[in-house]
């Protein structure tokens, strides 16, 4: 789905400023290497980058000497973070519509979004327990 590659996308921009260390203006990486390395249109890059700044996780500067640097230490910032920051909605869909006339028609649909709403707490919870710092370990250790 489009939210998935949206998170993905962002969890990899993330690991890999915090894996060249670009933690400073004068350390910053230019969104078109971060494109090249995800294998993304810079365009996409640029606008996931616009998402994670607003959200306070990185730093971003246009023009020639540009890029984009991590707002805090990889210890300090969740997976849940970066979801919330891209995420614009619960990732697992939106309220089914149902039928007035049939019984379980009219109760299904609330039923089912307190399911939906389980799955994106349980989500968040369990991105909430990864670090960017334990997530650059775990990528550093399979490529070394």
């Amino acid at each position: 789905t489009m939210t998935s590659l949206r998170f993905a996308t962002a969890v990899h921009i993330m690991v890999l400023l915090a894996h060249g260390k670009a933690d400073s203006a004068g350390r910053a990486a230019p969104s078109r290497e971060l494109a090249s390395s995800i294998g993304a249109n810079a365009v996409v890059v640029r606008r996931i980058m616009a998402s994670l700044s607003e959200a306070g996780l990185i730093h971003t500067r246009s023009g020639a000497q540009g890029g984009a640097w991590l707002a805090r230490s990889p210890g300090k910032i969740r997976m849940s973070e970066i979801y919330a920051a891209v995420e614009d909605a619960p990732s697992h869909g939106s309220r089914p519509q149902g039928n007035k006339d049939c019984p379980v028609g009219r109760a299904a649909p609330g039923i089912i979004c307190g399911l939906v709403r389980s799955i994106d707490e349980a989500a968040r919870t369990s991105l909430s327990k990864t670090t960017l710092a334990q997530l650059v370990k775990t990528v550093e250790a399979a490529v070394a």
